[in-house]
């Protein structure tokens, strides 16, 4: 295999000095990944020997050939290595990152570094690290890193850390990406949390869509002021699949639907933990409809038992 391999200066590793041309050998069965054979890049991904080597004036790179014996996800180890070339030049160790995490990294460690050359080399990679190149990095070209961002984040998770941490940031570009690219709520969440001018009514229109399970609904009732809580309400008992969302619902909200509530935890919890939990914790909950569905829906009597330690006024005998 054909993959790139990180050395101590002088092409050292691990205090055995190699040479480019040469082809070195060990017995295949003293092959242990981590600890002895020929180590290298796993997809040939500069960025994966940053793991190894941290990314100096000292740390030198090299093209090598791999018969590998085992492998995990971010190196392969062989008894068998060539080192077919040194890369020295900026712009082919530019060409081997993947992801954009070396060039960040190198940018942020190797002083005097052409940070023009690695920003134009990074918007071509991964949203994460281009956003740490634009918090990071000094004379960074921010505006035209908040586009890469907009255009190259999948989820709106570096968007909204975009809008959060960058002061002349333009919330209201930033907000449309994260309601278009969110696929489960949490961004949209978390951007009506944090960021201030963003316009709740959208956010908690996009969570209510986004989210498959009651999660971020919940968190947006319990977190955003002005939240709409008896939509979030009605979204909750429709969208929670397991009843854990309706009991913290009940537990945290005053003039809710308990009676509601405790219905639809009875028909949507598996295991008998929600109707335990709901008997436990709600006040003026049906002790007696909760224990028998504890009792239906425990398989392991985990929540059986609890409820006979804890709840009060149940009929333990029928336990």
């Amino acid at each position: 295999m054909i993959t790139i391999k990180a050395f101590n200066r002088g092409l050292v590793c691990r205090g055995f000095k190699y040479e480019i041309g040469k082809t070195y050998t060990m017995p295949r069965e003293n092959v242990e990944i981590c600890k002895n054979g020929f180590h290298a890049s796993a997809n040939f991904d500069i960025s994966e020997t940053i793991n190894y080597y941290s990314v100096s004036e000292d740390t030198e790179y090299a093209i090598v050939d791999v018969d590998i014996v085992d492998k995990n996800r971010d190196k392969v180890v062989g008894n068998k290595i060539k080192v077919i070339k040194k890369i020295i030049d900026l712009d082919e160790l530019i060409k081997y990152d993947k992801t954009g995490r070396w060039i960040y990294f190198y940018a942020k460690d190797i002083p005097d570094a052409n940070i023009q050359k690695l920003q134009n080399a990074i918007i071509e990679k991964e949203a994460e690290w281009i956003y740490y190149f634009a918090r990071y990095i000094p004379n960074a070209n921010i505006k035209k890193l908040e586009d890469v961002i907009i255009e190259k984040d999948k989820e709106g998770k570096w968007t909204y850390y975009f809008a959060k941490d960058f002061p002349n940031a333009n919330i209201q570009k930033l907000q449309n990406a994260v309601l278009e690219k969110d696929k489960t709520g949490e961004w949209c969440y978390r951007f009506a949390r944090d960021i201030s001018n963003a316009n709740i009514q959208k956010l908690q229109n996009a969570v209510i869509k986004k989210d498959i399970e009651g999660v971020w609904v919940y968190y947006f009732a319990k977190d955003i002021p002005n939240a709409n809580i008896q939509k979030l309400q009605d979204t909750i008992i429709k969208k929670d699949k397991e009843g854990r969302w309706c009991f913290y619902f009940t537990r945290d909200f005053k003039d809710v639907n308990a009676q509601k509530f405790q219905n639809t935890i009875i028909e949507k919890d598996k295991t008998g933990e929600w109707c335990y939990h709901f008997a436990k914790y709600i006040p003026n909950a049906n002790i007696q409809k909760l224990q028998n569905a504890v009792i239906k829906k425990d398989k392991t009597g985990t929540w059986i038992h609890c409820f006979t330690e804890i709840i009060k006024d149940t009929d333990k005998r029928k336990i």
